[in-house]
């Protein structure tokens, strides 16, 4: 499987350093940064060439905001029908569920990566309330 995470700004090389440091430098997964200093055509054109070197594989690509500038740029050549899977939303918990997931179907890694995700996002003052209370050395919790 191909990942390619696709951000605003650097974002997308940070979230591949933390990737390796978490699940070890041999991962393997391309970025795409849209920078202030690359225009629309430039942004379209270098991610056709991408695209185009990954055709015929499956190819996983990641974006940081759905409704955002390269989120609309990817699913603008998904309707050119450009062949991948797009997900908006990236996040560690996502990420590391899709690598490590050892399924081949791209659409069940997808599904599998977007569960994972959404679990990962907890209020934790809300939760210690809940649990009794920040004083409350009995509190675990559990993965």
């Amino acid at each position: 499987m191909n990942y390619l995470i696709a951000t605003h700004g650097e974002f997308s090389k940070g979230i591949i350093n933390a990737i390796k440091l978490i699940a070890g430098e041999d991962i393997q997964i391309d970025y795409y940064s849209m920078t202030q200093s690359k225009s629309a055509d430039e942004a379209e054109i270098e991610a056709k060439e991408y695209l185009k070197q990954k055709d015929g594989q499956e190819l996983i690509v990641l974006t940081d905001v759905f409704g955002g500038s390269v989120a609309n740029l990817f699913t603008n050549l998904l309707l050119e029908n450009y062949s991948f899977q797009l997900v908006t939303g990236v996040n560690l918990p996502m990420i590391l569920t899709m690598l490590m997931s050892g399924e081949t179907d791209s659409e069940t890694i997808v599904a599998s990566g977007i569960e994972e995700a959404k679990k990962g996002i907890i209020y934790v003052n809300e939760l210690l309330v809940d649990q009794g209370g920040i004083n409350n050395d009995d509190i675990i919790i559990e993965d």
